[in-house]
């Protein structure tokens, strides 16, 4: 029986603040496990910082090769009968690695398992080459089971491969998510965003938005919260953008901050705006986590965006200000602000919360 699992994930430092989605949804997963009665060894995978095409491309072979050491390291001497190795992975351009890595622990002798998070597993392999798409499924079949952040690589995978699938949508804890739904002001509206700082990101288009919503309503404020993502040159300009802004008086800017923090800012905003084109973009744990606030969603029509928001009002094609803008004034002259606020609660309770998934 399994009942210790190797977990090879971009985790983080887990005595330090998440620096994105991913290391958030990483944790939150190795905790979902724990609780469920699983041993839980981590193994940090590295996060590439360093910018600049070269820098970029050396940094990543380096730890490559750092990670593989470290996971034969953690795993050469442990019981093959009881424990399993669970890769969180992206695959697209990682799926030479992640065959290499599988191929790697089932000479070990132990069995394989792996989670696709994010949605670009959908982009690469419709526009990979032959080659790629061998090697893709080749790394499908060679694992007991594969775990799926979207129904979408599910049912990809589910064409190519006879291996077992298991749809394993990001999710909520029970405990974060309020009894009742949060009683928001009335006197102002509240957009936010919350996660990475970075170009795919789009902040500069939420900044635009906010900024044509401001010339119509007078009681518009915006909040921003996240570190710095893949460009420092980005988030300083996005910095200065704020800063130069006509109604930078309405605006907030946070860096990296404690979720319970967020989780309280939450109580008093009303729309989250997520104009995201990031390449690994999946099921967003700030989308799922803003949503179990009441708060009403503005998203780009982007990979699992729409399945898990599941109402097309909120989907915006393409990614000019003015799109985002219109959903947001359309929501507030309608009065239909306290509806979707309450159907967006009860879609994370009934979907995409810890007990349910």
């Amino acid at each position: 029986m399994i009942n210790k699992l190797y977990v090879f994930a971009n985790m983080g430092y887990l005595n330090q603040l998440p620096k994105s989605g991913g290391q958030s949804s990483a944790r939150r997963v190795m905790k979902g496990l724990q609780e469920s009665g699983f041993d839980i060894v981590p193994i940090r995978r590295h996060r590439a910082e360093l910018e600049g095409r070269w820098k970029h491309q050396l940094e990543i072979m380096t730890f490559a090769i750092i990670d593989l050491l470290k996971i034969v390291g953690k795993m050469m001497f442990g019981n093959r009968h009881n424990a399993a190795f669970l890769h969180l992975t992206y695959a697209g351009p990682l799926v030479p690695y992640e065959f290499f890595l599988t191929y790697v622990v089932k000479l070990m002798g132990y069995k394989s398992l792996i989670y696709l998070k994010g949605g670009q597993v959908l982009d690469y392999y419709a526009d990979g080459s032959e080659r790629h798409k061998r090697l893709f499924k080749k790394t499908m079949d060679l694992q007991e089971k594969v775990f799926f952040e979207g129904m979408e690589s599910l049912e990809l995978v589910k064409g190519i491969s006879d291996t077992p699938l298991v749809y394993f949508p990001n999710y909520v804890f029970d405990d974060q998510i309020p009894v009742l739904l949060p009683d928001k002001p009335k006197d102002v509206i509240g957009l936010l965003y919350f996660g990475r700082i970075a170009p795919n990101k789009n902040i500069e288009i939420i900044i635009n938005a906010f900024e044509l919503l401001c010339g119509k309503f007078d009681n518009i404020r915006l909040t921003l919260i996240g570190g710095v993502g893949q460009s420092k040159t980005y988030a300083e300009m996005i910095d200065n953008k704020i800063t130069t802004s006509l109604y930078t008086d309405r605006i907030t800017r946070l860096g990296i901050t404690p979720f319970d923090e967020i989780k309280r800012i939450m109580q008093s905003q009303h729309f989250f705006i997520f104009p995201s084109k990031e390449k690994a973009e999946g099921h967003s744990n700030s989308l799922n986590e803003a949503m179990s606030q009441g708060l009403i969603p503005i998203v780009s029509d982007y990979h699992f965006n729409r399945s898990v928001v599941g109402d097309d009002r909120l989907i915006v094609k393409g990614f000019r200000p003015e799109s985002y803008a219109d959903k947001i004034d359309e929501i507030l002259t309608s009065n239909n602000l306290n509806n979707l606020s309450g159907q967006m609660w009860r879609r994370i309770k009934e979907k995409y919360t810890y007990g349910v998934v």
